[in-house]
């Protein structure tokens, strides 16, 4: 069945795979700092990258963080949840997103000074901000208490507030996130077949995206969710597929090179 898939897309050329980082190629740290990208991921998208027409990571890092976890140089990285593009060694933000980096501050460091329990871990990452909440004692009290104070920061602020994996994000109020950088990736590369792997709500941006791309004809897509113990029902209804974690990933990826390995195709 995943061969048939698989087979399916690559036969529409040009194809492109477009995949999350932090729980889909890598699995879910204690920490930022802490993720890896799997070796057996590494090695299964470096042979992809010389065969297909696009491979690219689309993140919620910033996009030299993003770039520099992969560590391959022929993947295409946008970050912040598509509002900055990692191109010749430099991000590329989106001019409107930049005129928010301060305020988007503002609300880290207010959230900062009236909350910080032991555990709490505070992420400036330029263009957006997050807030992990996964090693305090208490992680619901802290999901509440955090998300009350948010709400009214980011209101106060003007930007809009995200939630993911025991994290809360803080973003610009700007009508971009991973579905639109998907669909960016499609329209420039001219797409004709694109497989998206991811396992967060916002990874659900990008899938919705490619089902509409898919309904209206534009470009045969695959969503492929990775399940763990904290994906989100959203995931699992806009998949057309689900792995097992990221060992999942890592053989599904396996399987997309042993079709090439078997017959090349042009």
């Amino acid at each position: 069945m995943t061969e048939t898939l698989l087979r399916q897309m690559v036969a529409r050329r040009p194809c492109g795979l477009l995949t999350d980082i932090d729980g889909t190629l890598s699995p879910i740290a204690p920490t930022p700092m802490a993720a890896r990208v799997t070796p057996a991921a590494r090695r299964e998208l470096r042979l992809l990258a010389q065969k297909l027409d696009l491979v690219a990571a689309i993140s919620g890092r910033a996009a030299a963080d993003a770039a520099a976890l992969v560590d391959l140089p022929d993947l295409i990285y946008i970050g912040n949840h598509g509002l900055e593009i990692w191109r010749g060694g430099a991000a590329e933000p989106l001019p409107e997103a930049v005129s928010y980096a301060r305020a988007v501050d503002a609300v880290l460091r207010a959230a900062q000074e009236r909350i910080a329990l032991p555990g709490m871990i505070f992420e400036n990452k330029g263009l957006t901000a997050s807030i992990h909440y996964r090693l305090t004692d208490d992680p619901a009290l802290a999901e509440t208490m955090l998300g009350a104070l948010l709400h009214a920061l980011a209101e106060q602020h003007n930007v809009v507030l995200t939630q993911g994996r025991m994290v809360w994000e803080i973003r610009p109020p700007l009508a971009t996130n991973k579905g639109t950088a998907a669909r960016w990736l499609v329209e420039q590369y001219g797409l004709r077949s694109a497989i998206f792997i991811g396992d967060d709500r916002t990874d659900a941006d990008a899938f919705q995206v490619l089902r509409e791309l898919r309904e209206r004809g534009a470009c045969k897509t695959l969503n492929v969710g990775v399940a763990a113990l904290e994906t989100p029902p959203i995931v699992h209804a806009l998949s057309d597929m689900m792995v097992e974690g990221v060992a999942g990933v890592e053989r599904l990826l396996a399987q997309f090179n042993a079709i090439f390995a078997a017959e090349p195709l042009s």
